[in-house]
């Protein structure tokens, strides 16, 4: 699937007293995009617990280059690609305004309600394979 981008604004509670955003933040972000791109390919993350499929962040991988400070403008541009039967690694690429700030790789894994592997459901396979 193509990449997706989602906008997010540094917010105040998010910075310290140098209005410099707190590396915390950035899972919290990598989350909304993982989301974000979840909702963009027609996939609802609540539809997929429902029908018994959980997907827990099973790895998270941030470079930091460059602070984001307080009230900027981020974009993230994420990708996903599966990594095997059980498992989906979201690339995603943090700028402000041309300037890469971080990049990131998120590794989630299908598992069913007790926890235990099973494969990625074979009806949203395709948009982890494509």
């Amino acid at each position: 699937m193509p990449a997706q981008t989602h906008r997010i604004r540094v917010r105040y509670a998010e910075t310290d007293q140098m209005g410099v955003a707190h590396h915390a933040a950035f899972v919290t972000w990598l989350e909304e995009a993982r989301i974000a791109w979840m909702r963009s390919n027609g996939l609802s993350y609540r539809d997929i617990e429902a029908s018994g499929t959980m997907m827990p962040v099973v790895d998270v991988h941030v470079i930091y280059k460059r602070p984001a400070k307080f009230d900027d403008v981020l974009e993230f541009v994420t990708t996903a690609k599966a990594s095997g039967p059980s498992r989906v690694v979201f690339a995603t690429t943090i700028s402000r305004g041309g300037d890469q700030l971080a990049v990131a790789e998120v590794t989630i894994a299908a598992v069913d309600a007790a926890g235990k592997p099973i494969r990625i459901p074979a009806e949203i396979l395709p948009l982890f394979t494509a």
